[in-house]
């Protein structure tokens, strides 16, 4: 009972050292530079717009995303496609959170997930709902979303980009510590609205996993309005480097040297994510438990809030008005 107990108390004080961590990064939370420079960039490289999506339509192009996520459940919420949970409508795409109390799967929070994964065919992934999707996949150029985020505690919204090779299952650049086989690179990520009562955005990019020795961070910037007005967020990935962008202004830029010395930077093709997470897991019986997080057998609060603190009578929406990729001309 004594080792249950020292178990207990040292999981918890490891998320309270955490939780005051962030909170210590949110008060050093810096405004966003007064200086718009992304346009210039942009001309001065010679990019063009080579893909993305405007959301003009009435319903999805299911050409360009896979929409729905493999498996029903992710953390603690329930994956779906349906028509009230994700669509285009007004010029923008809405992915809604909402709690079901009689959904598909029973009571709790739906959402949903886009992806343009390469390499996915109708036969391998229950995601596919088009014999002509391609999706999309690119190797440099600069990624842009411009979006509000669901204003909603442990529910958070993301745009982000992973590695073509590895979603497909056939990566042949699997080199640990570098960049050589792709990174999770965190675009914008809303996490922060009732943590903190502010709009915080931090840029994050992942190598092997999610320890600090495996990621690197940007500063925390404030974001006015983020859950209430359209932002953008990008970056520009070239050979040597990650520049990122909220609102056209350089607000960080990192070369992922885990060890200092071996070139982090991804080499491989990324895909486009557009996904909203519900804070929690899913145990070993299906059973979701939003709000919290499971370390060493023993749950503790999730650090970013319950989900169940939100009004469940209300919807949250992530709204996308555009998707673009921009690559230099050749």
């Amino acid at each position: 009972m004594k080792k249950f107990v020292t178990a207990v108390i040292a999981v918890l004080s490891i998320a309270m050292i955490c939780a005051l961590a962030l909170a210590a990064c949110a008060d050093d939370a810096l405004p966003l530079p007064e200086e718009e420079s992304l346009s210039a960039v942009l001309e001065e490289g010679g990019y063009e717009l080579v893909w993305g999506d405007e959301f003009n339509d009435d319903s999805i192009d299911h050409t360009k995303w896979r929409v729905g996520y493999d498996t029903p459940a992710r953390r603690a919420g329930w994956y779906t496609d349906a028509s009230d949970v994700v669509f285009e409508k007004d010029g923008a795409l809405t992915i809604r959170t909402q709690y079901k109390q009689d959904g598909e799967y029973g009571a709790g929070w739906y959402t949903s997930w886009l992806d343009s994964a390469t390499g996915y065919t109708q036969e391998t992934s229950q995601m596919v709902h088009s014999a002509d999707y391609q999706g999309f996949a690119a190797k440099y150029g600069y990624f842009e979303i411009r979006c509000i985020a669901p204003p909603c505690t442990g529910i958070w919204s993301a745009f982000w980009m992973m590695p073509d090779g590895d979603a497909a299952g056939m990566s042949e650049n699997d080199v640990k510590g570098t960049g050589a086989d792709g990174l999770e690179v965190d675009v914008m990520e809303s996490p922060y609205h009732d943590a903190w009562g502010n709009s915080y955005n931090v840029h994050v990019v992942h190598g092997e996993g999610y320890s600090d020795t495996r990621s690197d961070r940007s500063a925390t910037y404030e974001v006015p309005n983020m859950y209430s007005e359209y932002h953008t967020y990008g970056v520009l990935w070239t050979e040597k480097e990650y520049v990122f962008f909220i609102d056209g202004r350089e607000t960080w830029r990192t070369s992922y040297s885990p060890d200092g010395e071996t070139l982090g930077v991804a080499q491989v093709e990324e895909y486009l994510l557009l996904t909203v997470e519900v804070a929690g897991y899913e145990d070993e019986n299906g059973a979701l438990h939003p709000g919290v997080t499971l370390e060493d057998g023993v749950e503790v609060p999730y650090w970013c809030g319950d989900p169940n603190e939100n009004d469940k009578s209300k919807t949250y929406d992530f709204v996308i008005d555009y998707v673009r990729v921009y690559q230099k001309a050749n």
